[in-house]
Protein backbone atom coordinates (compact mmCIF):
# COMPACT_ATOMS: atom_id res chain seq x y z
CA UNK A 1 0.00 0.00 0.00
CA UNK A 2 2.93 2.24 1.12
CA UNK A 3 4.55 1.68 -2.81
CA UNK A 4 0.82 2.83 -3.94
CA UNK A 5 0.56 5.92 -2.01
CA UNK A 6 4.01 6.98 -3.09
CA UNK A 7 2.97 6.70 -6.48
CA UNK A 8 0.16 8.50 -6.32
CA UNK A 9 2.08 11.24 -4.60
CA UNK A 10 4.80 11.20 -7.60
CA UNK A 11 2.09 11.27 -10.08
CA UNK A 12 0.72 14.57 -8.44
CA UNK A 13 3.90 16.16 -7.96
CA UNK A 14 4.50 16.06 -11.61
CA UNK A 15 1.17 17.09 -12.49
CA UNK A 16 2.01 20.07 -10.10
CA UNK A 17 4.38 20.55 -12.01
CA UNK A 18 3.10 20.86 -15.46
CA UNK A 19 -0.16 22.83 -14.22
CA UNK A 20 2.12 25.44 -12.16
CA UNK A 21 3.73 27.58 -15.78
CA UNK A 22 -0.31 28.80 -16.32
CA UNK A 23 -0.26 30.13 -13.34
CA UNK A 24 -2.27 28.62 -9.62
CA UNK A 25 -5.37 30.85 -10.56
CA UNK A 26 -5.53 27.55 -13.24
CA UNK A 27 -8.24 25.31 -11.96
CA UNK A 28 -6.15 22.43 -13.58
CA UNK A 29 -3.65 23.51 -10.57
CA UNK A 30 -6.24 22.53 -7.89
CA UNK A 31 -7.96 19.67 -9.30
CA UNK A 32 -4.42 17.84 -9.44
CA UNK A 33 -4.36 17.58 -5.51
CA UNK A 34 -8.49 16.61 -5.25
CA UNK A 35 -7.37 13.93 -7.55
CA UNK A 36 -5.05 12.46 -5.71
CA UNK A 37 -7.00 12.84 -2.82
CA UNK A 38 -9.80 10.49 -3.72
CA UNK A 39 -7.88 8.21 -5.20
CA UNK A 40 -5.84 7.48 -2.59
CA UNK A 41 -9.34 7.26 -0.89
CA UNK A 42 -10.50 4.67 -2.86
CA UNK A 43 -7.39 2.83 -2.77
CA UNK A 44 -7.32 3.16 1.29
CA UNK A 45 -10.65 3.89 2.25
CA UNK A 46 -11.22 5.49 5.60
CA UNK A 47 -12.01 2.96 8.49
CA UNK A 48 -15.33 3.37 10.76
CA UNK A 49 -15.67 1.68 14.28
CA UNK A 50 -18.64 -1.39 14.21
CA UNK A 51 -19.76 -4.43 16.12
CA UNK A 52 -17.38 -7.20 14.92
CA UNK A 53 -18.79 -10.11 17.01
CA UNK A 54 -21.47 -10.90 14.68
CA UNK A 55 -20.69 -12.18 11.40
CA UNK A 56 -22.57 -12.49 8.85
CA UNK A 57 -22.91 -15.65 6.18
CA UNK A 58 -24.58 -16.01 3.23
CA UNK A 59 -25.12 -19.44 1.91
CA UNK A 60 -26.99 -20.59 -1.11
CA UNK A 61 -30.46 -19.34 -1.65
CA UNK A 62 -30.34 -16.18 -0.23
CA UNK A 63 -32.77 -13.45 -2.55
CA UNK A 64 -31.97 -10.54 -3.82
CA UNK A 65 -34.09 -8.55 -0.69
CA UNK A 66 -31.94 -10.65 1.52
CA UNK A 67 -29.28 -8.97 0.39
CA UNK A 68 -30.45 -5.56 -0.36
CA UNK A 69 -31.20 -5.69 3.52
CA UNK A 70 -28.01 -5.87 4.70
CA UNK A 71 -26.01 -3.30 6.40
CA UNK A 72 -23.07 -1.72 4.97
CA UNK A 73 -21.08 -1.89 7.89
CA UNK A 74 -21.27 -5.23 9.04
CA UNK A 75 -18.77 -8.27 8.76
CA UNK A 76 -20.08 -10.64 5.78
CA UNK A 77 -19.08 -13.94 4.42
CA UNK A 78 -19.88 -15.99 1.56
CA UNK A 79 -19.45 -19.83 1.02
CA UNK A 80 -19.89 -21.44 -2.20
CA UNK A 81 -22.66 -21.12 -4.82
CA UNK A 82 -23.91 -17.97 -3.38
CA UNK A 83 -24.36 -15.10 -5.77
CA UNK A 84 -22.86 -12.25 -3.42
CA UNK A 85 -21.70 -8.72 -3.40
CA UNK A 86 -18.21 -7.52 -3.77
CA UNK A 87 -18.40 -6.25 -0.17
CA UNK A 88 -18.39 -10.19 1.03
CA UNK A 89 -15.40 -12.19 1.94
CA UNK A 90 -15.19 -15.49 -0.40
CA UNK A 91 -14.42 -18.51 1.92
CA UNK A 92 -14.50 -22.25 1.06
CA UNK A 93 -16.22 -23.06 4.02
CA UNK A 94 -17.36 -22.05 7.27
CA UNK A 95 -14.31 -22.88 9.20
CA UNK A 96 -12.07 -20.87 6.95
CA UNK A 97 -14.29 -17.65 7.36
CA UNK A 98 -14.38 -18.10 11.36
CA UNK A 99 -10.35 -17.69 10.59
CA UNK A 100 -10.62 -14.46 9.22
CA UNK A 101 -12.75 -13.29 11.22
CA UNK A 102 -11.42 -15.07 14.74
CA UNK A 103 -13.10 -12.13 17.13
CA UNK A 104 -16.63 -13.14 15.87
CA UNK A 105 -18.46 -14.55 18.87
CA UNK A 106 -22.31 -14.99 17.44
CA UNK A 107 -23.32 -15.73 13.97
CA UNK A 108 -26.24 -14.84 11.35
CA UNK A 109 -26.83 -17.51 8.18
CA UNK A 110 -29.05 -16.18 5.24
CA UNK A 111 -30.14 -18.48 2.65
CA UNK A 112 -31.00 -22.37 2.80
CA UNK A 113 -28.66 -22.92 6.05
CA UNK A 114 -25.88 -24.64 6.47
CA UNK A 115 -24.57 -27.80 5.11
CA UNK A 116 -23.18 -30.67 6.88
CA UNK A 117 -19.57 -29.77 6.17
CA UNK A 118 -20.05 -26.37 8.37
CA UNK A 119 -22.38 -27.37 11.02
CA UNK A 120 -19.78 -28.55 13.41
CA UNK A 121 -17.71 -25.42 12.94
CA UNK A 122 -20.41 -23.42 14.83
CA UNK A 123 -19.37 -25.07 18.09
CA UNK A 124 -20.79 -22.78 20.94
CA UNK A 125 -21.53 -19.41 18.91
CA UNK A 126 -25.08 -17.97 18.86
CA UNK A 127 -26.40 -18.22 15.83
CA UNK A 128 -29.53 -16.86 14.51
CA UNK A 129 -30.79 -18.39 11.18
CA UNK A 130 -32.87 -16.13 8.36
CA UNK A 131 -33.79 -18.41 6.06
CA UNK A 132 -34.65 -18.26 2.49
CA UNK A 133 -38.07 -19.34 1.16
CA UNK A 134 -38.99 -23.13 0.40
CA UNK A 135 -38.43 -24.32 -3.08
CA UNK A 136 -39.43 -27.40 -5.02
CA UNK A 137 -39.30 -30.99 -3.77
CA UNK A 138 -38.98 -30.12 0.14
CA UNK A 139 -39.94 -33.62 1.38
CA UNK A 140 -40.07 -37.21 0.15
CA UNK A 141 -40.99 -40.67 1.80
CA UNK A 142 -40.00 -43.88 -0.71
CA UNK A 143 -38.53 -46.98 -0.17
CA UNK A 144 -35.51 -47.76 -0.29
CA UNK A 145 -36.41 -51.75 -1.18
CA UNK A 146 -39.11 -53.22 -2.98
CA UNK A 147 -40.23 -57.01 -3.79
CA UNK A 148 -40.56 -57.89 -7.25
CA UNK A 149 -44.29 -57.47 -8.21
CA UNK A 150 -45.54 -55.57 -5.05
CA UNK A 151 -46.84 -51.57 -5.06
CA UNK A 152 -44.67 -49.11 -4.25
CA UNK A 153 -46.07 -45.78 -2.78
CA UNK A 154 -44.17 -42.49 -3.05
CA UNK A 155 -45.28 -39.32 -0.80
CA UNK A 156 -44.13 -35.92 -0.15
CA UNK A 157 -44.42 -32.37 -0.69
CA UNK A 158 -43.80 -29.93 -2.99
CA UNK A 159 -43.40 -25.55 -1.94
CA UNK A 160 -45.22 -23.32 -4.18
CA UNK A 161 -45.71 -22.32 -7.11
CA UNK A 162 -45.55 -26.20 -7.55
CA UNK A 163 -49.10 -27.51 -8.92
CA UNK A 164 -48.46 -31.16 -10.00
CA UNK A 165 -46.06 -33.79 -9.64
CA UNK A 166 -45.35 -36.93 -12.23
CA UNK A 167 -43.30 -40.05 -11.64
CA UNK A 168 -41.19 -41.19 -14.11
CA UNK A 169 -39.96 -44.90 -14.95
CA UNK A 170 -36.39 -46.16 -15.58
CA UNK A 171 -37.04 -45.71 -19.21
CA UNK A 172 -38.75 -42.46 -18.77
CA UNK A 173 -41.89 -43.08 -19.69
CA UNK A 174 -44.56 -41.36 -17.09
CA UNK A 175 -46.56 -44.09 -14.97
CA UNK A 176 -48.48 -41.91 -12.03
CA UNK A 177 -49.55 -38.05 -11.61
CA UNK A 178 -50.77 -35.96 -9.23
CA UNK A 179 -52.10 -32.77 -8.33
CA UNK A 180 -50.74 -31.39 -4.89
CA UNK A 181 -53.07 -31.08 -2.22
CA UNK A 182 -53.47 -27.85 -0.14
CA UNK A 183 -50.68 -27.86 1.90
CA UNK A 184 -48.77 -28.84 -1.29
CA UNK A 185 -48.63 -33.32 -0.73
CA UNK A 186 -48.46 -35.72 -2.92
CA UNK A 187 -48.99 -39.33 -2.99
CA UNK A 188 -47.84 -41.77 -5.99
CA UNK A 189 -47.61 -45.27 -6.80
CA UNK A 190 -46.38 -47.98 -9.15
CA UNK A 191 -45.18 -51.41 -9.70
CA UNK A 192 -41.83 -52.82 -9.25
CA UNK A 193 -41.56 -54.78 -12.45
CA UNK A 194 -37.96 -55.75 -12.52
CA UNK A 195 -35.11 -56.56 -10.14
CA UNK A 196 -32.25 -54.96 -9.80
CA UNK A 197 -31.50 -51.58 -9.04
CA UNK A 198 -33.33 -49.09 -10.36
CA UNK A 199 -34.08 -45.11 -10.63
CA UNK A 200 -37.43 -43.59 -10.88
CA UNK A 201 -37.42 -39.71 -10.93
CA UNK A 202 -40.03 -37.29 -9.72
CA UNK A 203 -40.30 -34.04 -11.85
CA UNK A 204 -42.55 -31.06 -10.31
CA UNK A 205 -44.02 -29.03 -12.04
CA UNK A 206 -46.25 -24.97 -11.87
CA UNK A 207 -48.71 -23.67 -13.30
CA UNK A 208 -47.53 -22.71 -16.34
CA UNK A 209 -46.18 -26.38 -16.45
CA UNK A 210 -42.52 -25.44 -15.98
CA UNK A 211 -40.33 -27.75 -14.23
CA UNK A 212 -39.62 -26.43 -10.96
CA UNK A 213 -37.39 -29.34 -9.22
CA UNK A 214 -36.56 -32.97 -10.22
CA UNK A 215 -35.74 -35.82 -7.70
CA UNK A 216 -33.90 -39.39 -8.18
CA UNK A 217 -36.27 -41.65 -6.19
CA UNK A 218 -33.54 -45.19 -5.97
CA UNK A 219 -34.82 -48.20 -5.34
CA UNK A 220 -33.57 -51.95 -5.09
CA UNK A 221 -36.14 -54.43 -6.32
CA UNK A 222 -35.70 -58.05 -5.14
CA UNK A 223 -37.33 -61.26 -6.32
CA UNK A 224 -38.30 -62.65 -3.57
CA UNK A 225 -38.53 -66.24 -2.01
CA UNK A 226 -41.00 -68.69 -3.94
CA UNK A 227 -43.89 -68.69 -1.22
CA UNK A 228 -45.95 -72.08 -1.48
CA UNK A 229 -49.68 -71.28 -0.10
CA UNK A 230 -52.07 -73.58 0.05
CA UNK A 231 -56.02 -72.42 -0.29
CA UNK A 232 -59.49 -74.09 0.45
CA UNK A 233 -62.54 -72.82 -0.85
CA UNK A 234 -66.04 -73.87 -0.09
CA UNK A 235 -67.33 -73.32 -3.98
CA UNK A 236 -65.36 -71.84 -6.62
CA UNK A 237 -65.92 -68.33 -7.45
CA UNK A 238 -64.37 -65.78 -9.38
CA UNK A 239 -62.14 -63.98 -6.89
CA UNK A 240 -60.30 -67.36 -6.42
CA UNK A 241 -59.79 -68.31 -10.64
CA UNK A 242 -58.28 -64.61 -10.48
CA UNK A 243 -55.91 -65.11 -7.50
CA UNK A 244 -54.76 -68.38 -9.01
CA UNK A 245 -53.84 -67.08 -11.92
CA UNK A 246 -51.59 -64.18 -10.64
CA UNK A 247 -50.01 -66.55 -8.02
CA UNK A 248 -48.91 -68.88 -11.08
CA UNK A 249 -47.91 -66.03 -12.61
CA UNK A 250 -46.21 -65.09 -9.25
CA UNK A 251 -44.17 -68.21 -9.30
CA UNK A 252 -45.93 -68.88 -6.05
CA UNK A 253 -46.47 -72.69 -5.47
CA UNK A 254 -50.29 -73.42 -4.90
CA UNK A 255 -52.31 -76.02 -3.48
CA UNK A 256 -55.53 -75.62 -4.40
CA UNK A 257 -59.07 -77.71 -3.37
CA UNK A 258 -62.61 -76.47 -3.50
CA UNK A 259 -65.68 -78.13 -3.42
CA UNK A 260 -68.16 -78.85 -6.22
CA UNK A 261 -71.48 -80.28 -4.28
CA UNK A 262 -71.40 -82.79 -1.76
CA UNK A 263 -68.62 -85.54 -1.81
CA UNK A 264 -67.07 -83.90 -5.37
CA UNK A 265 -64.05 -81.78 -5.74
CA UNK A 266 -62.12 -80.06 -7.59
CA UNK A 267 -58.17 -80.04 -6.51
CA UNK A 268 -54.91 -78.60 -8.04
CA UNK A 269 -52.34 -80.83 -6.49
CA UNK A 270 -52.67 -82.16 -2.59
CA UNK A 271 -54.49 -78.87 0.09
CA UNK A 272 -54.22 -81.39 2.86
CA UNK A 273 -54.25 -79.86 5.94
CA UNK A 274 -51.70 -82.24 7.77
CA UNK A 275 -48.77 -81.20 10.01
CA UNK A 276 -46.02 -82.24 7.78
CA UNK A 277 -47.75 -80.48 4.92
CA UNK A 278 -48.15 -77.60 6.90
CA UNK A 279 -44.36 -77.57 8.21
CA UNK A 280 -43.25 -76.89 4.78
CA UNK A 281 -45.87 -74.21 3.78
CA UNK A 282 -46.05 -70.29 4.35
CA UNK A 283 -49.63 -68.99 3.95
CA UNK A 284 -52.59 -70.98 4.09
CA UNK A 285 -55.89 -69.37 2.98
CA UNK A 286 -59.18 -70.44 3.38
CA UNK A 287 -62.44 -68.92 3.09
CA UNK A 288 -65.61 -69.56 5.74
CA UNK A 289 -67.47 -72.17 4.01
CA UNK A 290 -64.11 -74.74 3.76
CA UNK A 291 -63.52 -73.66 7.66
CA UNK A 292 -66.97 -75.05 8.20
CA UNK A 293 -66.05 -78.81 6.63
CA UNK A 294 -62.56 -78.86 8.34
CA UNK A 295 -62.20 -81.62 10.60
CA UNK A 296 -61.09 -81.06 13.95
CA UNK A 297 -57.76 -82.87 13.84
CA UNK A 298 -57.36 -80.30 10.40
CA UNK A 299 -58.37 -77.15 12.00
CA UNK A 300 -55.69 -78.29 15.29
CA UNK A 301 -53.36 -79.21 12.86
CA UNK A 302 -53.45 -75.57 11.36
CA UNK A 303 -53.35 -74.04 14.58
CA UNK A 304 -50.13 -75.41 16.08
CA UNK A 305 -48.86 -74.85 12.58
CA UNK A 306 -49.52 -70.83 12.95
CA UNK A 307 -47.72 -70.49 16.73
CA UNK A 308 -44.62 -72.14 14.67
CA UNK A 309 -44.85 -69.24 12.03
CA UNK A 310 -47.49 -70.57 9.68
CA UNK A 311 -49.51 -67.72 7.81
CA UNK A 312 -52.95 -67.69 7.99
CA UNK A 313 -55.75 -66.04 5.96
CA UNK A 314 -59.38 -65.94 6.56
CA UNK A 315 -61.65 -65.12 4.30
CA UNK A 316 -65.46 -64.25 4.95
CA UNK A 317 -67.37 -65.30 1.44
CA UNK A 318 -70.72 -63.85 2.82
CA UNK A 319 -72.61 -64.04 6.32
CA UNK A 320 -70.90 -65.87 8.65
CA UNK A 321 -72.44 -69.42 10.10
CA UNK A 322 -73.05 -68.66 13.64
CA UNK A 323 -70.45 -71.72 14.27
CA UNK A 324 -67.74 -69.93 11.88
CA UNK A 325 -68.34 -66.28 13.64
CA UNK A 326 -67.65 -68.25 17.29
CA UNK A 327 -64.53 -69.66 16.14
CA UNK A 328 -62.92 -66.93 14.23
CA UNK A 329 -63.85 -64.68 17.64
CA UNK A 330 -61.66 -67.02 19.87
CA UNK A 331 -58.92 -66.56 17.09
CA UNK A 332 -59.20 -62.59 17.99
CA UNK A 333 -61.25 -61.64 15.83
CA UNK A 334 -64.87 -60.67 16.38
CA UNK A 335 -67.54 -60.04 13.73
CA UNK A 336 -70.78 -58.55 13.44
CA UNK A 337 -73.48 -59.41 10.81
CA UNK A 338 -74.48 -56.93 8.03
CA UNK A 339 -77.95 -56.87 6.57
CA UNK A 340 -76.47 -56.62 3.02
CA UNK A 341 -72.37 -56.67 1.54
CA UNK A 342 -71.37 -53.48 1.46
CA UNK A 343 -70.30 -51.20 -1.50
CA UNK A 344 -67.08 -49.53 -1.32
CA UNK A 345 -63.75 -47.77 -2.88
CA UNK A 346 -60.01 -48.29 -2.88
CA UNK A 347 -59.08 -45.25 -4.92
CA UNK A 348 -56.89 -43.49 -1.80
CA UNK A 349 -55.39 -47.10 -0.94
CA UNK A 350 -54.73 -48.54 -4.28
CA UNK A 351 -53.70 -45.10 -5.92
CA UNK A 352 -56.49 -45.28 -8.64
CA UNK A 353 -56.61 -42.95 -11.43
CA UNK A 354 -60.52 -43.53 -11.92
CA UNK A 355 -63.01 -44.57 -9.56
CA UNK A 356 -63.40 -48.22 -9.02
CA UNK A 357 -66.39 -50.13 -6.89
CA UNK A 358 -65.58 -52.94 -4.95
CA UNK A 359 -68.14 -55.20 -2.54
CA UNK A 360 -67.37 -56.35 1.08
CA UNK A 361 -68.86 -59.50 2.52
CA UNK A 362 -71.77 -58.44 5.16
CA UNK A 363 -70.26 -58.05 8.07
CA UNK A 364 -68.02 -56.02 10.10
CA UNK A 365 -64.28 -56.69 11.71
CA UNK A 366 -64.89 -55.43 15.40
CA UNK A 367 -61.53 -53.46 15.60
CA UNK A 368 -59.27 -54.50 19.07
CA UNK A 369 -56.06 -52.86 20.39
CA UNK A 370 -54.09 -56.28 19.12
CA UNK A 371 -55.30 -56.43 15.88
CA UNK A 372 -53.59 -54.51 12.90
CA UNK A 373 -55.25 -53.14 9.91
CA UNK A 374 -54.62 -55.10 6.67
CA UNK A 375 -56.98 -53.12 4.17
CA UNK A 376 -59.44 -50.06 4.56
CA UNK A 377 -61.84 -48.54 2.10
CA UNK A 378 -61.76 -45.21 1.42
CA UNK A 379 -64.19 -44.54 4.12
CA UNK A 380 -62.24 -46.33 6.60
CA UNK A 381 -64.17 -49.27 7.07
CA UNK A 382 -62.03 -52.03 7.97
CA UNK A 383 -61.64 -54.83 5.28
CA UNK A 384 -58.74 -56.55 6.37
CA UNK A 385 -57.05 -56.82 9.84
CA UNK A 386 -54.28 -59.61 11.26
CA UNK A 387 -53.09 -60.62 14.67
CA UNK A 388 -50.16 -62.28 16.10
CA UNK A 389 -50.55 -65.73 17.25
CA UNK A 390 -47.52 -67.31 18.71
CA UNK A 391 -44.54 -66.81 15.84
CA UNK A 392 -47.58 -66.55 13.04
CA UNK A 393 -50.15 -64.31 12.01
CA UNK A 394 -53.79 -64.66 11.45
CA UNK A 395 -55.86 -62.39 9.40
CA UNK A 396 -59.68 -62.10 8.44
CA UNK A 397 -60.29 -60.52 4.74
CA UNK A 398 -63.98 -59.57 4.00
CA UNK A 399 -63.19 -57.87 0.29
CA UNK A 400 -65.44 -60.36 -2.35
CA UNK A 401 -64.34 -58.73 -5.85
CA UNK A 402 -60.49 -57.61 -5.69
CA UNK A 403 -60.87 -59.60 -9.41
CA UNK A 404 -62.38 -56.20 -10.54
CA UNK A 405 -58.86 -54.55 -10.71
CA UNK A 406 -57.79 -57.49 -13.16
CA UNK A 407 -61.13 -56.47 -15.70
CA UNK A 408 -60.51 -52.63 -15.26
CA UNK A 409 -57.13 -53.47 -16.56
CA UNK A 410 -55.29 -52.62 -13.71
CA UNK A 411 -53.69 -56.08 -13.28
CA UNK A 412 -50.35 -54.23 -11.95
CA UNK A 413 -52.38 -52.92 -8.89
CA UNK A 414 -53.82 -56.19 -8.17
CA UNK A 415 -50.40 -57.61 -8.21
CA UNK A 416 -49.16 -55.36 -5.86
CA UNK A 417 -52.09 -55.51 -3.63
CA UNK A 418 -51.96 -59.15 -3.05
CA UNK A 419 -48.14 -59.08 -2.90
CA UNK A 420 -47.82 -56.98 -0.13
CA UNK A 421 -50.83 -58.96 1.35
CA UNK A 422 -48.81 -62.32 1.63
CA UNK A 423 -45.96 -60.53 2.30
CA UNK A 424 -46.91 -59.23 5.85
CA UNK A 425 -48.69 -62.76 6.65
CA UNK A 426 -46.76 -65.47 5.45
CA UNK A 427 -44.42 -67.47 7.03
CA UNK A 428 -41.42 -65.18 8.18
CA UNK A 429 -37.94 -65.93 6.65
CA UNK A 430 -34.53 -65.59 7.59
CA UNK A 431 -32.75 -62.09 7.60
CA UNK A 432 -30.27 -61.79 5.61
CA UNK A 433 -27.13 -60.99 6.77
CA UNK A 434 -26.63 -56.79 8.19
CA UNK A 435 -24.95 -54.97 5.60
CA UNK A 436 -22.67 -51.66 6.31
CA UNK A 437 -24.37 -48.19 7.36
CA UNK A 438 -25.01 -46.43 4.69
CA UNK A 439 -26.56 -42.55 3.70
CA UNK A 440 -29.53 -42.17 3.36
CA UNK A 441 -28.83 -39.83 0.77
CA UNK A 442 -26.00 -38.67 -0.91
CA UNK A 443 -25.17 -35.75 -3.11
CA UNK A 444 -21.76 -35.59 -5.97
CA UNK A 445 -18.71 -34.00 -3.96
CA UNK A 446 -19.93 -33.67 -0.63
CA UNK A 447 -18.86 -35.33 2.21
CA UNK A 448 -20.88 -38.82 3.13
CA UNK A 449 -20.18 -41.27 6.26
CA UNK A 450 -19.75 -44.96 5.98
CA UNK A 451 -19.72 -47.55 9.07
CA UNK A 452 -19.84 -50.72 9.73
CA UNK A 453 -16.49 -51.05 6.94
CA UNK A 454 -13.84 -53.54 7.50
CA UNK A 455 -10.23 -52.57 7.38
CA UNK A 456 -10.61 -52.48 3.62
CA UNK A 457 -13.25 -50.83 1.71
CA UNK A 458 -13.44 -49.13 -1.58
CA UNK A 459 -15.96 -47.15 -3.92
CA UNK A 460 -16.28 -47.97 -7.03
CA UNK A 461 -17.96 -45.27 -9.30
CA UNK A 462 -20.15 -45.59 -12.25
CA UNK A 463 -17.51 -45.78 -14.89
CA UNK A 464 -15.39 -48.22 -12.97
CA UNK A 465 -12.70 -45.76 -10.63
CA UNK A 466 -11.95 -47.45 -7.68
CA UNK A 467 -11.94 -44.66 -4.81
CA UNK A 468 -10.31 -46.56 -1.91
CA UNK A 469 -11.45 -45.49 1.55
CA UNK A 470 -9.68 -44.58 5.04
CA UNK A 471 -11.18 -46.74 7.95
CA UNK A 472 -10.86 -45.38 10.62
CA UNK A 473 -11.29 -47.52 13.99
CA UNK A 474 -14.26 -47.58 14.77
CA UNK A 475 -15.70 -48.76 11.18
CA UNK A 476 -16.37 -45.81 10.04
CA UNK A 477 -14.99 -43.90 6.65
CA UNK A 478 -15.64 -40.25 4.95
CA UNK A 479 -16.18 -40.64 1.14
CA UNK A 480 -16.49 -37.60 -1.74
CA UNK A 481 -18.34 -39.29 -4.48
CA UNK A 482 -17.25 -38.01 -8.06
CA UNK A 483 -20.05 -39.50 -10.19
CA UNK A 484 -23.79 -39.68 -9.38
CA UNK A 485 -25.98 -42.80 -10.10
CA UNK A 486 -25.49 -46.50 -8.49
CA UNK A 487 -21.92 -46.40 -7.14
CA UNK A 488 -20.76 -49.60 -5.00
CA UNK A 489 -19.04 -50.25 -1.93
CA UNK A 490 -16.74 -53.04 -2.42
CA UNK A 491 -15.64 -54.43 1.48
CA UNK A 492 -13.97 -57.69 0.57
CA UNK A 493 -15.66 -60.21 -1.63
CA UNK A 494 -19.09 -58.65 -0.68
CA UNK A 495 -20.43 -55.39 -2.24
CA UNK A 496 -23.59 -53.25 -1.66
CA UNK A 497 -25.28 -50.73 -4.14
CA UNK A 498 -24.83 -46.69 -2.76
CA UNK A 499 -27.05 -44.30 -4.47
CA UNK A 500 -25.86 -40.86 -5.09
CA UNK A 501 -27.61 -37.80 -6.38
CA UNK A 502 -26.51 -35.47 -9.27
CA UNK A 503 -25.36 -31.83 -7.46
CA UNK A 504 -28.27 -30.27 -9.38
CA UNK A 505 -30.63 -33.49 -8.24
CA UNK A 506 -33.41 -32.55 -5.79
CA UNK A 507 -31.63 -29.35 -5.13
CA UNK A 508 -35.56 -28.64 -2.62
CA UNK A 509 -35.07 -31.59 -0.45
CA UNK A 510 -31.11 -30.89 -0.23
CA UNK A 511 -31.74 -26.55 0.43
CA UNK A 512 -34.68 -28.36 3.54
CA UNK A 513 -32.38 -30.53 5.19
CA UNK A 514 -29.94 -27.81 5.85
CA UNK A 515 -32.63 -25.55 6.12
CA UNK A 516 -33.53 -28.17 9.39
CA UNK A 517 -30.53 -28.58 10.40
CA UNK A 518 -29.57 -24.72 10.68
CA UNK A 519 -32.35 -24.36 12.94
CA UNK A 520 -31.71 -26.96 15.30
CA UNK A 521 -28.60 -24.99 15.82
CA UNK A 522 -29.88 -21.34 16.53
CA UNK A 523 -29.11 -20.54 20.22
CA UNK A 524 -29.66 -17.19 21.88
CA UNK A 525 -26.15 -14.96 22.92
CA UNK A 526 -25.78 -15.20 26.60
CA UNK A 527 -26.36 -12.15 29.05
CA UNK A 528 -22.57 -11.20 29.21
CA UNK A 529 -21.66 -11.09 25.90
CA UNK A 530 -20.16 -7.79 25.20
CA UNK A 531 -19.77 -6.08 21.77
CA UNK A 532 -16.01 -6.64 19.86
CA UNK A 533 -15.36 -3.23 18.05
CA UNK A 534 -13.16 -3.31 14.90
CA UNK A 535 -12.18 -0.76 11.98
CA UNK A 536 -14.73 -1.17 9.05
CA UNK A 537 -13.34 0.58 5.52
CA UNK A 538 -16.13 2.95 4.29
CA UNK A 539 -17.43 1.66 0.60
CA UNK A 540 -15.09 2.39 -2.43
CA UNK A 541 -17.64 3.56 -5.33
CA UNK A 542 -17.78 6.71 -3.77
CA UNK A 543 -14.52 8.10 -3.34
CA UNK A 544 -13.75 6.21 -7.13
CA UNK A 545 -17.06 7.77 -8.62
CA UNK A 546 -15.70 11.24 -7.42
CA UNK A 547 -12.01 11.09 -8.62
CA UNK A 548 -13.58 9.54 -12.06
CA UNK A 549 -15.64 13.09 -11.79
CA UNK A 550 -12.50 14.98 -11.32
CA UNK A 551 -10.18 13.42 -13.53
CA UNK A 552 -12.86 13.26 -16.24
CA UNK A 553 -12.68 17.75 -16.02
CA UNK A 554 -8.89 17.42 -16.12
CA UNK A 555 -9.36 15.50 -18.64
CA UNK A 556 -12.02 18.12 -20.59
CA UNK A 557 -9.60 20.96 -20.37
CA UNK A 558 -6.24 19.05 -21.33
CA UNK A 559 -8.55 18.48 -24.25
CA UNK A 560 -9.23 22.34 -25.00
Amino acid sequence: MSATLLLIASATVLGLWRAHRKGWRDPAFWLQPVAAVFLAMTVLPPSIPVDGSTLTVLTPGASTEQLRALPWFTPLAALPGTDAPLRADAARDLAAALRQHSQVTALRIIGNGLPPRDQAAVGERALRFDAASEFGIVALDAPSTAKLGTQIVISGRVAKPGLRVALHDPSGAQVDVATLDGEGGFRLSTVARATGAVQFELRAFDAADRLIDKAAVPLIVTAGERLSVRYRAGTPDADAKYWRRWAQDAGLTVAYRAGLSAGVQLSADDAALTPDALATSDLVVIDDRAWLQLAADEKAALLAAVERGLGLLLKASGPLDAAVAADWATLGFVTTPLDAPASLTLDRRLAMRERADFTAAPVTINEAADLTPLLRADDGALLAAWRAQGAGRIAVWRLLDSYRLVLAGEAARYAALWGDTLAQLSRPLRSPPAGPQLPSEAWVDERATLCGLGAAASLLSPDGQTQPLSVRADGCAAVWPGESGWNSLQTGADSWPMFVRAADDARGLRANRDRVATLRLQREPTADAAPVRIEAPLPRWPWFLVWLIVVSLLWWRERR
